[in-house]
């Protein structure tokens, strides 16, 4: 039986998953783990206890950065199926890839969390708004939810430290063949020249562009994002 494990993104918990886990979880198992710490290391070692073979891993945003990090580093057999969700391999932009977001705005997160280390849920706040595409305002309070149970501030920038620093595009050529990139049209976190980008670079990725969607396609998208994983799962099956 394959197992659906999903990893969340930068100011989440394994909570974002909700709706996957109740469209899921009657007929397989569904692991939603809280990352603790934004290190590879961790990471490679939560894979390394399971067996890939039987799962198919989803990374949405910094989760997926880490994730294909890890899968980088591991010499284990691939995993039965993979999914980005609004993954960049460069999340700033950088002289030869214009496509991230400006480091003033990632440090400018990062100076407001350190300023006001006991109040981390201002500056969640602030980036769930900007997760929503213009035309997903229904979704606030959902979104607000979503980074509603933060970690402290210090983990917080320690995410945004490795969003700065990490260039994953020399690992894409050489990570499992097969991925499937979900890029909602109208991120504002994660350009969707960022997921043509992976689709080009993965050694067979498929990419879905959902129309309209911003960062948070699992939530605001949840219907049309759930039958991409079941296409996933039918054919890890």
């Amino acid at each position: 039986m394959t197992t659906l494990v999903l990893f969340h993104g930068w100011g989440a918990s394994g909570r974002v998953w909700e709706r996957q886990a109740a469209a899921f979880g009657d007929r397989m198992p569904v692991l939603t783990p809280t990352v603790p710490v934004w290190e590879v290391d961790w990471l490679a070692e939560y894979l390394r206890g399971l067996d890939l073979q039987e799962c198919l891993l989803v990374g949405w945003s910094l989760g997926g950065m880490l994730l294909l990090e890890a899968l980088s580093q591991l010499t284990d057999p691939p995993p039965n199926g993979l999914v980005l969700v609004g993954v960049a391999p460069v999340f700033t932009q950088r002289p030869d890839y214009p496509w991230g977001q400006p480091p003033a705005v990632v440090r400018a997160m990062r100076r407001a969390l350190m300023k006001n280390m006991k109040n981390p849920p201002q500056v969640l706040a602030e980036f769930a708004e900007q997760c929503l595409a213009p035309g997903e305002a229904a979704f606030a309070s959902q979104a607000r939810e979503a980074f509603a149970v933060p970690a402290g501030a210090g983990t917080l920038a320690a995410g945004l430290d490795y969003l700065l620093r990490r260039d994953l595009r020399p690992l894409l050529a050489s990570l499992p063949a097969g991925a499937v990139v979900i890029q909602g049209q109208a991120d504002r976190i994660v350009d969707p020249a960022q997921g043509r980008f992976l689709q080009e670079q993965l050694p067979g990725a498929r990419l879905h562009l959902l129309p309209a969607a911003g960062h948070l396609p699992f939530l605001t998208q949840a219907a049309a994002f759930n039958g991409i994983l079941e296409q996933c799962l039918s054919t890890a099956s």
